[in-house]
């Protein structure tokens, strides 16, 4: 249970998403406004009830053809009501120290940067 990084040609797009969703039962394929280099992705939403039906799976795959530096950069150009910032599996731990994934969320994401790779 981890965060994974991939890069893709946005000629494979496609063939990539199937790949890494042909590995899991309960999984999610997300576009996300924009990849954040290194750190996770934005993610719009039309409503709540998309992010609950969306993003309350074992497995998230997100993708963009996008990738900003920080989230901070994407904030003053967009305008929306329902968005989120994904930046990692859920995990919490408790007073013994156990750590649980995906208790709020995804327990494994897997983000897939689309780019025109020579």
């Amino acid at each position: 249970m981890a965060t994974y990084w991939h890069t893709t040609k946005r000629q494979n797009l496609t063939e990539k998403l199937k790949e890494i969703e042909a590995s899991f039962e309960d999984c999610a394929i997300v576009k996300a406004y924009a990849i954040v280099k290194g750190e996770g992705a934005f993610v719009l939403l039309n409503s709540r009830k998309e992010a609950e039906k969306t993003l309350l799976h074992n497995t998230l795959i997100i993708y963009s053809e996008k990738t900003v530096n920080s989230y901070e950069s994407l904030l003053g150009e967009l305008d929306f009501s329902h968005a989120v910032f994904i930046s990692a599996e859920s995990k919490t731990a408790d007073i013994e120290k156990k750590l649980i994934s995906g208790v709020h969320g995804a327990k494994e994401c897997h983000f897939v940067v689309v780019k025109d790779i020579q």
